[in-house]
């Protein structure tokens, strides 16, 4: 007698495998169907914004010269900035401070730059190591001393000769 419920119990266990095994077959499938054409609706609804943002583009062209009008405020700008070149300079060092104004040019960021000069930071006029930036109240003057050195002659001083530029 047990031969036949062992025998009927393999065949159920079979037949269960089987059709779990054919219905994961056919989800895969369904979902390999489902992904192809949600990739090709992707793909279309791309192209046709891509095409929509164009004709928009071209459009406001024709409204506004954007070329033009960009070219007009960058002159205006350049012009008018021509004016300020005093609040780059600092005349206790002589140094242009160009460089940190383009590095931080982020619009979003306010970064005060402090120049190191005869009354503030002597030592470390001209040192590569000087960072300068104000982050809140706080100068973070360099890495190495962060609140500057005490006195005229930083031993971690490194740059060009003083007096030659």
């Amino acid at each position: 007698m047990e031969d036949w419920l062992t025998e009927w119990v393999n065949t159920v266990e079979k037949s269960v495998t089987e059709a779990i095994v054919q219905t994961a077959e056919s989800i895969e499938v369904w979902t390999d169907e489902i992904v192809e054409q949600l990739d090709q609706q992707l793909e279309e609804t791309v192209i046709w914004s891509q095409e929509r943002s164009d004709e928009v583009y071209q459009q406001l062209r024709e409204v506004f010269p954007l070329d033009e009008l960009s070219q007009e405020i960058d002159r205006t700008l350049d012009d008018w900035l021509e004016g300020l070149e005093f609040l780059l300079f600092d005349e206790d060092s002589g140094d242009w401070d160009i460089q940190d104004s383009e590095r931080n040019s982020d619009p979003f960021v306010h970064i005060t730059y402090v120049h190191p000069s005869k009354s503030t930071h002597p030592a470390c006029i001209n040192c590569q190591h000087y960072h300068g930036h104000m982050y809140g109240d706080t100068l973070l003057v360099c890495g190495m001393h962060p609140y500057g050195w005490e006195g005229e002659d930083c031993p971690d001083w490194e740059g060009p000769v003083r007096g030659e530029d």
